[in-house]
Formats: C-alpha cells, structure tokens, sequence
C-alpha cells in the first residue's frame, strides 16, 4: 500500500491520471512480480 500511494501521488502530479495509472502498475509489478514468490519461497523453506 505504501509503494502504491507514493507512486501514485508522485506520478499524478507530474502526469496527471496517466500517472495514478502508472502508478497502479508500478506498485503491481512490484508485489506481484517478486513479492508474492518471496514470501512462498519463506515459508516453503519453514515448512
């Protein structure tokens, strides 16, 4: 959520609502793309 909001705020300030949609996608590729397969590599390497 916090990736999201200064992403968003960022962009939307200089591009406007391009920007709250890049930022939309910015913080997704970062959650999606490698924080969700970290946090299953955690906990299968606990269990």
């Amino acid at each position: 959520a916090i990736i999201g909001g200064i992403a968003q705020w960022y962009f939307s300030s200089t591009l406007g609502i391009s920007g709250v949609l890049l930022g939309l996608i910015i913080s997704f590729a970062l959650t999606v793309f490698w924080g969700l397969p970290l946090t299953y590599l955690i906990k299968a390497n606990k269990g």
